[in-house]
């Protein structure tokens, strides 16, 4: 059980992610289905776009190019859909021919959908119900090094038992990112925990099993994350549910191990635009009700089930199992 504090040189846009997811949970009192798109160069405020609301909500999807007073080029762009659970993220900076340190060092993107839900069903026990947020994109440097960074958060959150207007909150997270001094290196950080206060609003941290992340591809060109948040939920049971996925781009290097700051090569992009999605797994027999499309979609699926073939296979092939362990057990006691 701990505190979590976020750390590493890039922890800020991560944990700002984490903050919007809040803001919104926290609004679903007055939204209770919500869209979020950002795009901003960090470093120029007035650059900087936003858009919130129900449905479909975009920003820059023309492309058009934000350059700083120093000359910097950054391009940024989002769009996101409660109804459908997609979410599309687009970064790209070129600091080629910028002296010294550059006026604008990060572009940013995030795309976050946001609904409240209830189980509905014909029994009264409680059902497992999966939660899955598949991402994919790929990262680019045209020139010199860039730090590229692609990421999601899923998070289910439950109102608590304990302590009145707060939330449970069950989350999982990860993110692709480059090293420092290697371009062609994709590393991998995540993980899966559930959050809550206890009485006297104590905020607790801790890790939580029905939660995980995957990293289905890890290369330059072709990433793939899986995110996935199960929990035991009964009919009548409601819930809020947030996903979204981002995009993080600077040129490099930020502390060179040697010689001066050298930002003139830089270009490159973090390409998250193909599409993030949202599905949910719910047991034959039960549904979800709520104020977004796709809580009652197609994205809404039954796990799958073993057509009768197959279970016909599966009895011979334990048939034949046990069959030739009675042989070997015939053979044993004739020796």
């Amino acid at each position: 059980m701990c505190t979590r504090i976020l750390n590493g040189r890039h922890s800020p846009s991560r944990f700002r992610t984490l903050v919007l997811s809040a803001l919104l949970a926290t609004a679903s009192h007055a939204v209770t289905a919500a869209t979020y798109v950002q795009r901003s160069p960090l470093a120029t405020p007035s650059g900087g776009e936003q858009a919130l609301g129900p449905g479909a909500q975009s920003v820059n999807l023309s492309g058009v190019v934000h350059e700083s007073a120093g000359g910097v080029k950054i391009l940024t762009k989002a769009f996101a859909d409660d109804g459908t659970g997609i979410g599309k993220v687009y970064a790209e900076i070129d600091s080629r021919g910028v002296s010294g340190v550059p006026d604008a060092l990060t572009g940013y993107a995030l795309a976050q959908t946001q609904a409240s839900g209830t189980v509905v069903g014909a029994g009264t026990a409680p059902v497992d119900i999966t939660f899955v947020y598949a991402f994919d994109g790929a990262f680019a440097t045209y020139s010199g090094n860039v730090f590229h960074q692609l990421g999601a958060v899923l998070q289910v959150s439950l109102p608590s038992s304990t302590v009145a207007f707060s939330n449970v909150d069950y989350r999982a997270k990860m993110d692709f990112r480059t090293d420092l001094l290697d371009a062609d290196a994709v590393n991998v950080f995540g993980d899966a925990t559930v959050s809550y206060f206890q009485p006297g609003f104590v905020y607790v941290e801790e890790p939580f099993a029905g939660a995980g992340f995957t990293a289905v591809r890890q290369a330059m060109d072709d990433l793939a994350g899986e995110l996935r948040v199960t929990l035991s939920l009964a009919p009548g049971q409601t819930f809020q549910l947030v996903s979204n996925v981002f995009a993080n781009i600077s040129p490099e290097p930020l502390i060179p191990v040697t010689g001066p700051l050298d930002y003139s090569q830089s270009w490159g992009s973090v390409d998250g635009f193909n599409t993030g999605q949202l599905r949910i797994e719910v047991p034959e027999g039960y549904a979800l009700e709520g104020d977004a499309g796709l809580l009652t979609s197609a994205l809404v699926t039954v796990p799958a089930i073993p057509e009768p073939g197959t279970w016909a296979l599966t009895g011979t092939g334990l048939a034949a199992i046990g069959w030739a362990a009675r042989r070997r057990r015939a053979a044993v006691s004739a020796a």
